[in-house]
């Protein structure tokens, strides 16, 4: 096993704070989020609700090849947005603005060396994004990259082959691919833990962000890398942008109840949503295998400001909390939450994924692609299928 500590994953991506904006310098604003272990990076529901940092140095983001001009220093310890001490996670974001030229092309990375104990690969880690501000050929306006994000760790049952699909979203209507992450390509997008050597053999990546894989040994982790590109049409092969997700895969024994607990969202699979209105909501976790086992967790990666009750027992069947959120004009845009439950057998819900569209003016309709997508068990063998997995296309979406 690899000596690690703390690190779970996560994401960068950014948008223009104005698509239609003129002249130079614009503003960007680029949003990371990151899990960690709770035992290591420990948050509380008080500092979630007074928007505090995590009480982690996770120094800067850096430049590849350098920053532009204006750029300035935009630190990567987050803010605490979510705990599962159950799920022993913590979960943080923060939204940065800076002020940059037109034209610019470079990228931004967080870089460390602390991934938890992993069956493969090392402790370090590199989350690189690719940033793009020239004007689009197809619109001449800016680009926006897209949003995606996935819960870590998900819990594979072993000798059992899981489809994990990413969640992905895009406001600019464009077709969407994935990848592994590699460091070979110029810049370096996954340090020590570069698929598809970091991942049990025979673990596959389609272009739609579907992955399966197999895991063969109960208690091995692995680190999974990946990512996720727009095209302005299923011709191209040069992306406008590249974002960065990653997460940790673990392998846990086969419960004595084969029944997954499931989670249900009472809301809409993507909700438009204007700034200072409230959104309310319930989600809801079954359980399936009787009053022996019991919901011990709905997990969540959310955003700031997001308000949640504990979990709360309606019966031995039914549990749930209760989401709140008025969103800032800062968090214009897609913004996207998923959620689990997990049972007293270690066994997770798929995981569920939902968007919200947030607007100034109050846009009644979701732009662009909403993907959201869940963990799926598919078939109790070890063999993969030759099924040839597509692109997203979303033009019509």
């Amino acid at each position: 096993m690899v000596n690690g500590s703390h690190f779970l994953g996560g994401t960068i991506t950014w948008q223009l704070q104005n698509k239609s904006a003129i002249g130079t310098p614009v503003a960007v604003v680029i949003t990371q989020t990151y899990s960690w272990t709770y035992t290591s990076v420990t948050c509380t529901s008080a500092m979630i609700a007074n928007n505090q940092l995590l009480p982690t140095s996770a120094g800067n983001l850096i430049c590849l090849p350098s920053c532009p001009v204006g750029f300035g220093t935009v630190p990567a310890t987050p803010y605490c947005t979510d705990i599962s001490v159950i799920n022993g996670i913590t979960v943080g974001q923060r939204l940065d603005t800076v002020y940059i030229p037109t034209v610019s092309n470079f990228s931004v990375a967080f870089r460390g060396s602390a991934w938890g104990s992993l069956a493969t690969g090392g402790s370090g880690w590199s989350i690189l994004s690719h940033i793009n501000l020239a004007l689009r050929t197809d619109n001449g306006k800016y680009n926006s990259a897209p949003v995606t994000t996935m819960m870590s760790p998900i819990n594979i049952i072993v000798h059992e082959r899981t489809i994990i699909t990413v969640p992905v979203s895009d406001t600019d209507g464009d077709v969407l691919r994935c990848r592994w992450a590699t460091s070979s390509n110029g810049v370096d997008e996954c340090a020590s833990v570069c698929p598809p050597s970091s991942l049990p053999s025979n673990t596959t990546i389609y272009s739609n962000c579907t992955i399966e894989i197999t895991g063969n040994t109960v208690g091995n982790k692995y680190a999974v890398g990946l990512m996720v590109e727009d095209f302005i049409n299923s011709t191209s092969t040069v992306s406008l942008s590249s974002v960065p997700v990653q997460f940790i895969v673990k392998v846990i024994a086969a419960p004595s109840c084969s029944y997954r607990p499931e989670l249900i969202l009472l809301a809409e699979s993507c909700t438009p949503i204007k700034v200072n209105h409230t959104f309310t909501s319930t989600l809801l976790a079954i359980n399936n295998c009787g009053p022996t086992v019991t919901i011990t967790d709905i997990s969540t990666l959310s955003f700031s400001g997001m308000v949640q009750t504990s979990v709360i027992m309606l019966n031995s069947s039914v549990y749930y909390k209760n989401l709140t959120w008025t969103p800032t004009i800062s968090q214009v845009g897609y913004q996207v939450m998923c959620a689990l439950a997990l049972n007293s057998q270690s066994s997770q819900s798929s995981q569920y994924c939902f968007t919200f569209y947030v607007t100034e003016n109050g846009d009644n309709t979701c732009p662009g692609v909403i993907y959201n997508t869940t963990t799926e068990i598919v078939t109790t063998t070890t063999t993969t299928t030759s099924t040839t997995m597509s692109e997203i296309s979303t033009t019509g979406l």
